[in-house]
């Protein structure tokens, strides 16, 4: 994971908990957000439509998902979308079984606001 140059290298460094946790973080993005666009920016996996929607990065015992409208999001998804940055705020996965419909709906929320109205990731 460290120092990946790609974000199948990216995925590939993962540990099995990680993994499993990561690909599924990623097959669900990619099912509800068929249009958006993967990189690696920061070191992690982003995806992008407008503008960066999306970044999963792992943690020693989950993955978050890192939301860039997090904040935006945040009063209609109490309780799951954690953090206080200004824009950038995350999602704590720490089970496959945590990728459920409601976050399908974060997931599709933050698509939405990306393509109604993009905000510049700085």
């Amino acid at each position: 994971m460290a120092g990946a140059k790609t974000v199948e290298s990216w995925f590939a460094g993962l540990d099995p908990h990680q993994s499993a946790i990561a690909e599924a973080l990623k097959a669900r993005i990619e099912q509800l957000g068929p249009s958006l666009s993967c990189k690696l920016a920061w070191g992690f996996p982003c995806w992008s439509g407008s503008e960066r929607i999306f970044s999963i990065v792992a943690q020693k015992d989950r993955c978050n998902l890192q939301l860039f409208y997090g904040a935006a999001l945040a009063a209609d998804h109490p309780g799951r979308i954690e953090g206080t940055g200004k824009a950038l705020r995350h999602v704590k996965v720490r089970a496959i079984a945590d990728i459920d419909p409601e976050l399908d709906r974060i997931i599709t929320d933050a698509i939405e606001l990306d393509a109604t109205n993009p905000q510049r990731v700085r």
